[in-house]
Formats: C-alpha cells, sequence, structure tokens
C-alpha cells in the first residue's frame, strides 16, 4: 500500500513545487489542501501517513493545525514536517514543541525533502508495526491473564514482599477482600506450622532469580489452615534485574484432609492392632499409647524432623505385634522364662518385622523397623541382631528407651510397678550400655514432661 501525503500550503505553486519532488518515486499517493480547515477535514476522510504543513496560512496557521492534529487520537500519531519560510529559532523551537517531528525551511533541496520524508514514513510504519505486534501481544497476554485468574490463586508482591495484586481466587481461599490485602505482607496467610527454614528456601531461590515450587500450608482469615501447591516466580527487567514477585498457587487442601484422614485411618488400626497384641500378653492397651507418646517427645528434641516423628508416633505401638506368633505357654508363663523359653520370647522381634518389611508404605516400613530393633542394646549386647550405637535406627533406640520406661512403671505378674524415681535412675544407669548417651540426656532433661506425659495416660 502507498503512503499518503498531505501537502498544505495556502499558495498552489508551493503545493506543486514539493508534489513534483515527491512524485520521482511511486511509493506515495500525494493529496493537497489549501488551508488548515481544509487539511483538518482531508485528514478526517483519509487515512494520512505524513503532513508537509506551511506555517503562515490565513484563519489558522500551521501552528494551529499541528495542535489540533495531536490532540486527536486519529492523528496524533501522524509525523508532521514543517515546510516553511520561517527559518528563525523561535519558529523552528516552537514547532518542535507542539509535536512536529522536523523543519524544513522554503526554499528546500529537493533530495533533503526526499531524504527526510522517506526516514520519516519508516519510522512512522516501523513505529505502527510494532504498536500492532505489541497490541496483538498484550491482547494474548491479557487471555492467557484470564485464564490464570480464573483457574488458580494468583498474587502480586512487590520487593519488599506487599501484596500489589490478589484476583477473585485469592480472596475466595483467604477469606480476605481486596481492599484488606492490597500493601499488606505476603505473610498475613504465612500458617504459623510451616517450619521457617521453608520460607528461608523460597527466599533465596526467588532471590537467585529462580522459581519456587512447593507446598505451603496458609491460613485464611479466621486462621483455618488450607494447602496449596505453590509456584513462586520473579519477573525481570530488559537488565535482568527483578522488578516484583508473581505466586500462581492451587489449592490441594481435599487432598491433604484425605491424606490425613488416611494417615489417621492407618494409625488407629496400628493401635489396635498394638492394643490386641498387649492384651494378648496380659498387658494394658495404654502401653502402646504411652510408648507412642513418649517416643514422640524423644524424637522432637532429639532433632527428628516433624513428618519423621509423627511416622514414629504412630508406628511404635507396633513395637511388640510379633508376639501374637509367640505360644501361650510361654507368653503368658506368670514365672522367669527358663533359657531355651527366652529365645523363643527373642523371636518376637524377628517375627514383627516379617508381618511389615514387604510393605512399600513408609508408616508400615517404620513399624517393621522399630519392631524388629527396640530391642537392640547401644553396646550390641541386644537382640536379634546384636546392633549397636548408630547401627541401631534411631526409631529402635527411642521406642527402646520408652518401652522399657513404661514397663518398670506398670504391674506385671511377675513384678510390682516402680516409682517414677526408680525408674529414672534405672535408665540413668543403662546409659551407653542399654541406651543411646544423648537420648538419656534429652529424656532426663525433660523427666517432668515425661511424667506428665505418662500420667496423662
Amino acid at each position: 500500500m502507498k503512503s499518503k501525503i498531505l501537502i498544505v500550503d495556502d499558495t498552489l505553486k508551493n503545493i506543486q513545487l514539493a508534489a513534483n519532488v515527491l512524485k520521482d518515486t511511486t511509493d506515495y499517493s500525494i493529496l493537497y489542501a489549501t488551508s488548515g480547515k481544509d487539511a483538518l477535514a482531508r485528514i478526517a476522510e483519509n487515512e494520512i501517513h505524513l503532513v508537509l504543513l506551511d506555517i503562515m496560512m490565513p484563519e489558522m496557521d500551521g501552528f494551529e493545525v499541528a495542535q489540533k492534529l495531536k490532540s486527536e487520537s486519529k492523528s496524533v500519531d501522524i509525523p508532521i514536517i514543517f515546510l516553511s519560510a520561517n527559518n528563525d529559532a523561535k519558529s523552528i523551537d516552537k514547532g518542535f514543541e507542539i509535536g512536529g517531528s522536523d523543519y524544513i525551511s522554503k526554499p528546500f533541496i529537493p533530495n533533503e525533502l526526499k531524504n527526510r520524508v522517506r526516514t520519516h514514513l519508516e519510522l512512522f510504519h516501523s513505529r505502527r508495526q510494532i504498536k500492532s505486534e505489541l497490541d496483538e501481544k498484550s491482547q494474548i497476554l491479557e487471555q492467557y491473564k484470564e485464564v490464570v485468574d480464573e483457574s488458580s490463586i494468583v498474587s502480586k508482591t512487590d520487593l519488599k514482599g506487599m501484596i500489589t495484586y490478589v484476583n477473585q481466587n485469592f480472596c475466595d481461599i483467604s477469606h480476605y477482600t481486596e481492599e484488606e490485602l492490597l500493601g499488606k505482607p505476603q505473610n498475613i496467610i504465612r500458617h504459623p506450622d510451616v517450619p521457617k527454614q521453608t520460607y528461608e528456601e523460597l527466599w533465596n531461590t526467588i532471590q537467585a532469580k529462580k522459581t519456587w515450587h512447593g507446598i505451603l500450608k496458609n491460613k485464611n482469615k479466621e486462621g483455618k489452615a488450607y494447602y496449596v501447591d505453590s509456584v513462586v516466580t520473579p519477573i525481570l527487567d530488559t537488565k535482568g534485574e527483578i522488578t516484583e514477585y508473581i505466586s500462581s498457587r492451587h489449592d490441594i487442601t481435599r487432598i491433604y484432609k484425605l491424606k490425613d484422614e488416611l494417615r489417621q485411618n492407618q494409625t488407629e488400626i496400628l493401635n489396635t492392632l498394638g492394643e490386641v497384641g498387649e492384651t494378648r500378653s496380659q498387658e494394658t492397651g495404654e502401653h502402646v499409647k504411652r510408648v507412642a507418646e513418649i517416643s514422640y517427645l524423644l524424637a522432637i528434641h532429639y532433632g527428628v524432623t516433624d513428618k519423621k516423628a509423627e511416622l514414629l508416633r504412630s508406628a511404635s505401638p507396633m513395637h511388640d505385634i510379633g508376639k501374637i506368633a509367640i505360644p501361650d505357654a510361654v507368653l503368658l508363663k506368670a514365672g522367669k522364662l527358663d533359657d531355651a523359653e527366652w529365645e523363643i520370647m527373642k523371636e518376637h522381634a524377628r517375627y514383627g518385622h516379617e508381618i511389615f518389611k514387604s510393605s512399600s508404605r513408609p508408616l508400615l516400613q517404620a513399624a517393621a523397623t522399630i519392631a524388629h530393633e527396640h530391642h537392640e542394646k547401644w553396646d550390641g549386647s541386644g537382640y536379634p541382631r546384636g546392633l549397636k550405637a548408630d547401627e541401631i535406627h534411631v526409631y529402635g533406640r527411642i521406642t527402646a528407651i520408652a518401652d522399657v520406661f513404661d514397663a518398670l512403671l506398670s504391674e506385671r505378674s511377675y513384678k510390682k510397678a516402680w516409682s517414677f524415681e526408680k525408674a529414672f535412675d534405672y535408665i540413668r544407669e543403662h546409659k551407653g550400655s542399654h541406651f543411646d548417651p544423648d537420648l538419656v540426656d534429652i529424656f532426663l532433661e525433660r523427666k517432668v514432661e515425661v511424667q506428665e506425659l505418662w500420667e496423662s495416660f
């Protein structure tokens, strides 16, 4: 398509001179106007790509015409070249101030006119092409944004972590209004259960200009927990500097609730099985609960992760499940076992391991380990494999203390219940022989907590 050039001058001879120069090329269509009013009408009726504009015209001079063109959205981007005999500095400055793209003095040099016209038309069409591409991309991005906003929980924060944008899904799940969230720190939804290290990892990742992906437990306005699969991405400018952060999340609360329900069901089943095993050996079902809680307390203070500590608490009731395979004559004997009977009794550790060892479930794998190793001793004199020190899994070392401590405090057919002090002394005396020394120190440092916990069951 040819570029349309409008030549505006109240003198037809001047229009003809410029037109003759530009007609040397077939790239242009030439239109003309002999007044400012006529020029505005031509531009309103045609798609003009460049205006050659005289200044000294009656009724409406070139400066007024230019101002009107730059005030209208349709014509604001059209390049204007002033073509005038007024070549004083004041006129030239004013021409540029009101939006002129160039200024050529009359009489003009033909090649100068042709080259400047060609240059400004190329710039005009390049800008239009870029704008068209940007508009198209903006439209596509806006559609992407609508899709993301519809399907995800989205927020943006500034470099200080203050919220600058939230979509409706964010408001719906958090129970906050947009007004309540904007300008607030992102931690307004942070749940206290999430370890500090998680957020440190997140922050270090995005500060390194990388995307962080993980599961987060958040809280809504009422403090109720919800879970999201979260992606946090730093947005970079053309210099590679971070300008803001965008977070996209998906609500997985229902999945977590189902997993939690499944875990609770598994725990309840294991507790019940543990109680059945203890009942068969004429011990109380409360024994497995006390062992579970004391084991959890020890694990937490020993530095075991929350997840593994919970696993230990759920699996420890299975520590003596292997006793279901021990004959009644041995298991229920009131007096002291002879050597042969004791060898049979010790097999319960191996039997317990056999029950669960083939499972791929972490909970049942933990149960297999605990059943197998809770009678191993720090000095290697335990059974069934004579493991020692760190060869014994931490689950086995922890459960050993909890199991022995509770057994000492419990009345059996062959003994009376011990006092707390006597039971604590026994654990202390067997530090480094039967029990892990570090675990014994932790256990004794928390005597009050352990006693209160035991009494609560």
